[in-house]
């Protein structure tokens, strides 16, 4: 039988299509479909070693008034100095972390004509954490908190000093200076052991919490702090006692970084209640009058990487030592440079 023209034509496209098929089959047979791997979820990961921390900082303000309704005449200057340091080092499971941060401002007003020192702090901590998980385990602590330099109350004007002392004496004080504790006086030492638990960890948010037991060592004999009420002429001021406490520690931490690191912010509470006490005769103050608070916190806007605006406050309870709030504000405009600084966590 003879094919036509058309016939063989036809014949041929089939053949090609089924060897182009056939072809097709084969490839998809011996090189399998390439298939992209959906991105990984991004892990922090804290890497094995030490890091340090180093930054010196400068702050200053001026207020001058000339002929202000209700304003003092003259300049006014603050002047203050900060260093924040630490080391840190990490092993496995074991991380060992220690800071130390020093805050010094010094002032001049028209009224006094010199530099009196407005705020004075050396905090130091050292703190061991087992991560039994990566954001829980136990820890154990130690915080030193104190003052660096030789603490005055100065006056304008002469005045008399009331001074109340430990043993039950009053004395009588006058002039315009009165001289009111040396250097690392009073000195608070503390240390707690305990559980802490990273609650949450991210650039905008990291929340923490730590519980346990700690012992307070307060170091304050012969050191006066001033105590007035303002219904006597004279300045009433009363003498510090040593102590020691041990009690149940609770504290809880916030923290992070907003608008591309150019705003931080932190915040962290600290409540101590003393089961064991060493009162004075007659003191018969119970373990939720006798609790410590401690609360602090800061905001700062970073203007360039070297220069910003610093609010820190700071509100400190120790009704065994002063019975009453010690409160702080600071507002401060910031020059500060790193020289060491931890490397940010490799994700």
């Amino acid at each position: 039988m003879t094919m036509t023209r058309n016939g063989k034509l036809l014949v041929g496209v089939v053949v090609t299509v089924t060897l182009a098929a056939g072809s097709v089959l084969a490839q998809d047979e011996v090189v399998p479909v390439k298939v992209i791997p959906k991105k990984k979820i991004e892990q922090k990961k804290k890497k094995d070693g030490w890091d340090f921390l180093l930054t010196p900082g400068a702050s200053v303000s001026l207020s001058d008034n000339r002929s202000v309704i209700g304003q003092p005449e003259g300049l006014t200057v603050v002047l203050g100095a900060n260093v924040v340091s630490g080391a840190f080092f990490r092993s496995g499971p074991h991380e060992w972390r220690s800071s130390l941060n020093i805050t010094e401002l010094f002032s001049r007003s028209p009224s006094l004509d010199e530099f009196v020192k407005s705020t004075d702090l050396v905090k130091l901590e050292s703190v061991y954490l087992f991560n039994l998980l990566d954001w829980l385990g136990p820890f154990a602590k130690v915080n030193i908190d104190t003052v660096l330099l030789e603490s005055f109350d100065v006056r304008p004007e002469a005045t008399r000093w009331s001074i109340a002392r430990s043993d039950g004496s009053t004395e009588t004080r006058d002039g315009f200076k009165l001289r009111l504790g040396d250097g690392f006086q009073p000195l608070t030492l503390k240390e707690t052991a305990g559980f802490f638990a990273d609650i949450y960890d991210t650039t905008g948010l990291k929340a923490g919490g730590r519980l346990g037991v700690g012992g307070v060592h307060v170091f304050a004999d012969g050191a006066l702090s001033v105590k007035d009420d303002d219904t006597t002429p004279e300045i009433e001021v009363l003498e510090l006692r040593s102590y020691n406490q041990f009690g149940g520690v609770a504290e809880l931490s916030l923290g992070g970084q907003l608008y591309r690191k150019k705003i931080i912010y932190k915040a962290k509470v600290e409540i101590m209640v003393p089961f064991v006490n060493e009162l004075q005769a007659g003191d018969e103050r119970g373990t939720l009058e006798l609790t410590n608070i401690e609360f602090t916190a800061s905001l700062s806007f970073k203007v360039f990487s070297w220069l910003s605006i610093d609010y820190v406050f700071r509100a400190l309870r120790q009704p065994q030592l002063l019975d009453e709030f010690q409160v702080q504000n600071n507002l401060l405009l910031t020059a500060s440079y790193s020289f060491f600084k931890p490397q940010e966590e490799k994700k």
